[in-house]
């Protein structure tokens, strides 16, 4: 709705005369296409999500690396009077004082910790990661031929748009001279007003073809600037086309059940569904992990004036370290993780039906995008052998024009239809090329 919206707003702008009046800039195809793919915010979105994915792989990865910490610290405690203790002894009372605690306390420790078994929890995590990091990157792919199809597509129909406006104003020039020579002969006093009142009647109507002709080409150009990023002031234009048509594609053979198959192996948002699948395969895997017990490998160093673990206190560093394995079961989680696997097996059921859905999809594109390319390569061919008859009807009125049988008026209405009938040939062209794309882009290619 916002590109239809600012589309219109553009073109509403071009209307009243906003659009300059230096000569067009001539982009081609290949020109757009890169424009597009350097312009396109949604692929500028994928590729930062691609990146995000790729440090999310690598986060996991480095649940294997130990986990380290250091510690340090001071404290001074405040002045405490040493304590003492009486024991009764067959000699007498015997009175024994504890030394003063030292006031100054200084504790620097290095703690390890190394995940031994985690029910691949950590492995699980990790194939997740992978999976939505390939899905995020076949997403990049999926983008880009989104946008070069765009592209390719709105270069086309401002070629088409502009060769059918040619053959408008072509079939206009062409009603104006007849309305020209039907008032000289009514002058004469040979035609009739109403041959006048019908050949301005088909001028008329003519004008009108060429204003909406004129309206299109406006709009495919205004539709191109959108999805390169060429400001709308800047006025555009297409080069001649000189490319050949494509080839017809057998709709009734099996070629078109191959075409579906190499669609369903190459097109991206199939492999990335099958990617996101897989990572909730693995997401499952990882919820199954809360079933079982933690095992952890610790081990520290400190060193610490005084060290509490030595008895009595002394005043001076003192470095001791421990070794230890932990094992951890929280046996109160074992509902909610099999709860969390159940959600995650069957978000991976939803995802495989969704891709099965998204394949008959593609099939059907392929269908509708060949059976497009087949109808505009019949057109083309229709139009072929219009220009073909044009030229051989201007061919042979140039001929009676010499031998003084015709008059100039004849010579040039047959011109002009071999004008038009060319232009329209070159936008049928167009067309074709424009279903081509379509056909590869249905392709994934």
């Amino acid at each position: 709705m916002r590109f239809r919206a600012a589309l219109a707003a553009v073109v509403a702008l071009v209307a009243v005369g906003s659009v300059s009046a230096d000569p067009p800039r001539v982009v081609s195809l290949d020109e757009c296409t890169a424009l597009a793919l350097l312009h396109d915010p949604g692929l500028q979105s994928d590729e930062l999500e691609a990146a995000a994915a790729n440090a999310r792989l690598r986060e996991m990865k480095d649940q294997y690396i130990p986990s380290v910490s250091l510690q340090a610290g001071y404290s001074r405690l405040s002045d405490v009077t040493p304590g003492s203790i009486s024991v009764s002894t067959p000699g007498g009372p015997v009175t024994a004082a504890f030394p003063s605690a030292p006031v100054n306390s200084t504790v620097v420790k290095i703690a390890l910790q190394q995940p031994v078994f985690t029910g691949l929890r950590i492995s699980s995590s990790i194939r997740q990661a992978d999976a939505a990091r390939t899905a995020a990157a076949i997403d990049v792919q999926r983008t880009r031929a989104d946008v070069r199809l765009a592209a390719r597509e709105a270069f086309w129909q401002l070629v088409r748009a502009k060769y059918l406006e040619a053959a408008a104003k072509e079939g206009q020039g062409q009603l104006e001279r007849t309305l020209q020579e039907v008032t000289t002969l009514f002058s004469e006093g040979v035609a009739t007003s109403n041959d006048v009142f019908q050949a301005g009647s088909r001028l008329e109507d003519a004008k009108m073809e060429t204003a909406r002709a004129a309206s299109a080409r406006e709009m495919a150009r205004v539709q191109l600037a959108l999805l390169t990023g060429i400001p709308f002031s800047e006025a555009l234009d297409v080069p001649e086309i000189s490319a050949a048509p494509p080839p017809r594609v057998d709709l009734a053979g099996p070629a078109l059940d191959q075409l579906v198959a190499r669609a369903l192996a190459a097109r991206p948002e199939l492999a990335s569904a099958r990617s996101r699948a897989a990572a909730l395969d693995a997401a499952a895997d990882a919820a199954r992990a809360g079933r079982f017990p933690s095992i952890v490998l610790t081990g520290d160093y400190t060193l610490a004036n005084p060290n509490p673990r030595v008895l009595p206190p002394q005043d001076q560093f003192t470095g001791t370290w421990s070794v230890g394995i932990m094992a951890s079961f929280d046996v109160g989680r074992w509902p909610q993780a099999s709860a969390q696997e159940e959600q995650a097996r069957d978000r991976a059921a939803q995802a495989r039906l969704v891709l099965s859905r998204q394949s008959d999809g593609v099939a059907a594109e392929v269908v509708r995008a060949a059976i497009s390319l087949d109808a505009a390569l019949s057109a083309y061919e229709s139009l072929s052998a219009q220009s073909g008859q044009a030229r051989d009807s201007a061919r042979y009125v140039d001929e009676r024009f010499r031998q003084g049988l015709v008059l100039e008026t004849a010579q040039l209405d047959a011109q002009g239809l071999l004008s038009r009938a060319l232009l329209l040939q070159r936008a049928g062209l167009a067309e074709c090329l424009a279903a081509q794309a379509a056909l590869d882009h249905a392709l994934g290619e």
